[in-house]
């Protein structure tokens, strides 16, 4: 072994034993939390989790969820564990007491082995929740016996019946029974925020990278697609996202991407006339926000055909998908695109947002 490998193996051992090492230091310490927590709680009231920890598009979509659960048990105390990044989509829901910023799995194991809740709501598949500097792999016992995994959860239906499946809230492969239209609860802060952008009265959202690149359609599409709509349409093209790959230089087009919070994001997304995206993140903001999506959807892995989606998407009532069966996204024909993207923008010439004051 060289001393470059040597000094390799023992700086990543070294990080990896140090993050188990807080990890189960956290996980001691919500111990603690949640047995106070607890021993404050009335005779009979239960102490509930709900763990939904990522992505932020799915923690939008299993919003329901909290409202369901909390018909379930008016007077729980329930507690939403997320990861940080994500904590704000579910800081100021009403059906939520509680918010836990989880640090990683591995902390999760060393809270739940004390037994502290007295149900635990667990939305994560088979093979879906890991800590790849733990190399830790938490496994949902129900999603393990009805064999719900990354490789066939769509067949159980759009994300929000199958994380009530996961959760173990409702029977296999049945519609969710209450409203499943997901929810954002926007602060003053978020309007503020975008307030200050001075964004045109009228504009389109455009959404064009998602995290995973199966998802994805060319960047030279998406540039031609603006500069098309800049030529035909008075819209202004607002681009939303972590980080652009597009070249575009029109006036019409405006890059935020990078300069907002998920919830600010939402915000632009909600004033905008149209939302035209990927099946990603922000496509799940628009179906929360009410604004009428435009979706870019093909072939996934495993799954020809399938719909993520709950409320206005899921039904496509608020929104149409621009798919071919079979297809994957990255193979959809731009005229394909433009056409679909043409006939709903002519059958809505003076679609124009609601704007709070």
């Amino acid at each position: 072994m060289t001393i470059q490998r040597f000094i390799q193996l023992w700086t990543h051992r070294y990080h990896k034993y140090s993050h188990i090492f807080k990890a189960r230091l956290k996980g001691r310490r919500a111990r603690t939390h949640f047995k106070r927590v607890k021993s404050k709680l009335r005779p009979g009231q239960q102490l509930i989790a709900i763990i939904r920890t990522e992505h932020f598009g799915d923690i939008v979509a299993a919003e329901p969820i909290s409202r369901y659960v909390r018909g379930k048990y008016p007077d729980a105390h329930i507690v939403w564990f997320v990861k940080p990044a994500f904590h704000e989509l579910v800081d100021h829901n009403p059906a939520v007491n509680e918010v836990h910023k989880e640090f990683c799995v591995t902390e999760r194991k060393e809270l739940m082995a004390a037994n502290i809740f007295d149900q635990v709501f667990e939305l994560q598949f088979r093979n879906n929740n890991h800590c790849p500097k733990c190399q830790v792999f938490v496994e949902n016992p129900v999603a393990i016996e009805r064999d719900i995994n990354i490789f066939n959860y769509f067949d159980y239906g759009n994300l929000l019946q199958v994380f009530a499946q996961t959760g173990g809230l409702i029977p296999e492969k049945t519609a969710f029974p209450a409203d499943d239209q997901p929810r954002l609860y926007l602060q003053p802060s978020h309007r503020e925020k975008v307030d200050a952008l001075n964004l045109p009265d009228k504009y389109i959202v455009l959404h064009c990278r998602s995290n995973y690149e199966p998802k994805d359609w060319p960047a030279a599409q998406w540039e031609q697609l603006i500069k098309w709509l800049a030529v035909h349409y008075d819209y202004q093209l607002i681009e939303i996202g972590l980080e652009s790959n597009l070249k575009v230089t029109v006036p019409a087009y405006r890059n935020l991407c990078g300069q907002l919070s998920i919830l600010e994001t939402a915000e632009v997304i909600r004033r905008a006339a149209f939302f035209i995206g990927l099946d990603s993140g922000p496509s799940h903001l628009g179906n929360a926000t009410g604004t009428f999506g435009i979706i870019l959807m093909g072939a996934l892995n495993n799954f020809h055909d399938y719909n993520p989606y709950s409320g206005g998407y899921g039904r496509e009532a608020n929104a149409v998908f621009v798919r071919k069966h079979g297809v994957p996204c990255a193979a959809l024909p731009f005229e394909f695109v433009k056409e679909k993207v043409k006939t709903v923008l002519e059958k809505n010439p003076d679609r124009t947002p609601e704007v709070l004051s």
